[in-house]
């Protein structure tokens, strides 16, 4: 019995022994446990083209042998990165896909990026990079495009001219150095032949010189770039006519430009007609002022004057919107009518005040004493566009409403500081209502704070 009792004992330590040697093998094989193996790092779509203001949606995703969190990291061109959230979505075969997403709007830089996939679980943390190309493909506008003279005489040379614009950070302006072609369809035919071509100057403006043989229409095209998408300007008809004899206005144009909204605008040329001796001054001859806004297909007469002695004129307008203008004769018994160069004038809008805001408004302490002060401050703030700032350097006036009377009375004057912060005090006689106001100026509207009742201990 006693040799049982022995046997059992010795068998018991030799258990706990080999327990105790197990454990430190279990816990180096944990020591060994690699992080997640991330792979499989995709972009869809790339390259990243972004293409209007709506921007361009991009999915992101990797695969995984196991994780309980995830996420992406962007890195710009400059080195400055962003994170995207992700989610995991799917899982088969032991592998885990995690996907997140993000818009690319006009605010994001063109060139090369970097997207790092990351994983952890509870062993450590893996992950995997790709690169990936961000490209922004701006909108065009083949704005005033137009033909000159119309109607013209067959064998005379159509002047086509319009600007090329593009829609970049800044809104729509000129794109300079770009092809663009002048194409051409005849009366009676079914498609458009490009006959000439010309390259934007830094206005965007071009030009291009075409012998008139037929009636027809015309118009611009622009095949676009790696950042620009292509337009077609909208078609100009032109009526080619019998020779007779010629006439032309010289020296057309429009002053000032650029010019405010309301100014009074001069247009100034000179008639001629073609006679046995050379180009002389058409005199007592009617000529119109056309102008044709932006976003307009069709001119319209805006003033008139008539030639003198020299063929020369002047016409007044009224600067309205930005647009182009021409000089346009309709003609005589035997002489052909002409039109001028098109003139194109930049009218400046005033913008409209902005709104303000009194937000924080405090009159304390609250009570106050009889004949202590009491005191004033809050901030004053303008609308910049899509967020409130800071209205700094401008002054608020204080006005104090007595308790039981309906009438608010002038105080004081304070102006803000950097901030669009004020702050001020006065003595109190008597328990009543305090509250900023601000008058407005022409860059920004009046307002108000909330009022603020003080009580006053006599």
């Amino acid at each position: 019995m006693l040799k049982r009792i022995r046997a059992v004992v010795v068998a018991m330590a030799m258990g706990a022994g080999a327990l105790a040697l197990v454990t430190p093998s279990a816990s180096a094989s944990a020591g060994r446990l690699a992080a997640p193996d991330v792979s499989s790092v995709e972009v869809g779509p790339s390259p990243v083209v972004v293409e209007s203001k709506d921007g361009k949606a991009v999915t992101f995703s990797f695969l995984v042998d196991g994780a309980t969190s995830g996420g992406f990291t962007l890195k710009r061109p400059n080195g400055s990165t962003l994170d995207v959230e992700a989610k995991k979505v799917d899982e088969a075969g032991g592998k885990q896909k995690w996907q997140g997403t993000r818009t690319f709007g006009r605010s994001d830089a063109p060139g090369e990026w970097k997207v790092t996939a990351k994983a952890t679980s509870v062993v450590g943390t893996g992950q995997a990079s790709k690169d990936f190309q961000v490209k922004q493909v701006w909108e065009t506008d083949l704005a005033g495009f137009g033909a000159s003279p119309e109607p013209v005489d067959q064998g005379d040379t159509l002047t086509l001219q319009g600007r090329l614009l593009l829609n970049g950070t800044g809104g729509y302006g000129p794109y300079k150095g770009q092809k663009v072609y002048i194409a051409f369809r005849a009366e009676g035919s079914a498609g458009y032949d490009r006959v000439a071509y010309d390259y934007t100057d830094w206005k965007g403006r071009f030009s291009a010189g075409v012998k008139a043989d037929r009636t027809g229409w015309w118009r611009a095209e622009y095949d676009g770039s790696a950042v620009a998408h292509k337009s077609t300007s909208d078609s100009d008809q032109v009526d080619v006519r019998q020779k007779s004899t010629g006439s032309r206005i010289t020296g057309f144009d429009v002053n000032p430009d650029p010019a405010d909204q309301g100014d009074r605008l001069s247009a100034r040329g000179r008639l001629e007609l073609d006679t046995s001796h050379g180009w002389e001054g058409y005199r007592g001859q009617k000529v119109d002022l056309l102008f044709k806004p932006d976003g307009s297909r069709s001119w319209q007469v805006v003033g008139h004057d008539w030639t003198d002695r020299g063929g020369r004129f002047s016409i007044g307008a009224q600067a309205e919107r930005s647009g182009w203008f021409r000089a346009a004769f309709d003609g005589a018994r035997g002489v052909k009518g002409t039109s001028s160069r098109s003139v194109y004038v930049t009218v400046s809008e005033p913008e409209p005040p902005a709104d303000t805001r009194i937000i924080k408004f405090n009159a304390y302490p609250e009570p106050v004493k009889y004949g202590k002060y009491v005191k004033n401050r809050g901030t004053l703030q303008i609308w910049d566009g899509d967020h409130w700032v800071a209205y700094d350097h401008v002054k608020v006036a204080l006005y104090f409403k007595q308790a039981g009377h309906s009438k608010w009375e002038y105080v004081k004057t304070v102006s803000t500081n950097g901030s669009g912060k004020f702050w001020t005090q006065v003595k109190a006689w008597n328990s009543g209502y305090w509250k900023i106001r601000f008058k407005g100026n022409g860059e920004a509207t009046a307002s108000s704070s909330r009022s603020d009742y003080v009580r006053v201990k006599k």
